[in-house]
């Protein structure tokens, strides 16, 4: 019998935005899109974001690199994919789990994936850690823009000056 050495990759990082921006940035395609670029030029997520419901990995040209379903889905808490077929990681089968917790200044993200043979470890780890910070700026940059449109704290009303 072979052993092969087997990696759990993890990733978690402070992120001064709530976790409702944080899940946004997960789950919405246009801004995975975004982060989903670390892991290759033009790379989406589809998914039916229901647990239990396929998700897959396209590149930009339309083609499958990895397939799975949502195992978890908690809204603003926790998502977690599952691959059975995946060019991402040369075809092993892995998790990819996304756990948020309030903080606070915002939220906390950990990222767990894996687990991997050392040669593929590497290389996920380096697009994760890429995307992972992506994934903090667009939260970030998205909370910034909803404060400064939020309606400002009415000043109080001032008295007629007096005749």
């Amino acid at each position: 019998m072979i052993l092969i050495d087997m990696k759990t990759l993890t990733r978690a990082l402070e992120i001064e935005a709530p976790p409702q921006e944080v899940w946004r940035v997960l789950t919405d395609s246009e801004l995975i899109r975004e982060w989903a670029a670390a892991y290759g030029e033009g790379m989406s997520i589809r998914a039916n974001w229901c647990e239990g419901g396929a998700v897959a990995w396209r590149d930009a040209d339309g083609a499958v690199r990895a397939d799975g379903r949502i195992a978890a889905l908690e809204p603003l808490r926790q998502l977690r994919f599952e691959y059975s077929q995946t060019e991402l990681a040369d075809s092993q089968a892995y998790v990819d789990t996304y756990a948020i917790s309030p903080t606070l200044r915002g939220a906390r993200l950990e990222f767990t994936s894996g687990p991997f043979e050392d040669k593929v470890a590497d290389r996920i780890d380096r697009q994760a850690a890429a995307a992972i910070m992506e994934i903090k700026s667009l939260a970030e940059e998205s909370a910034e823009i909803q404060r400064l449109r939020s309606p400002k704290a009415a000043a109080p009303p001032t008295a007629d000056p007096l005749p």
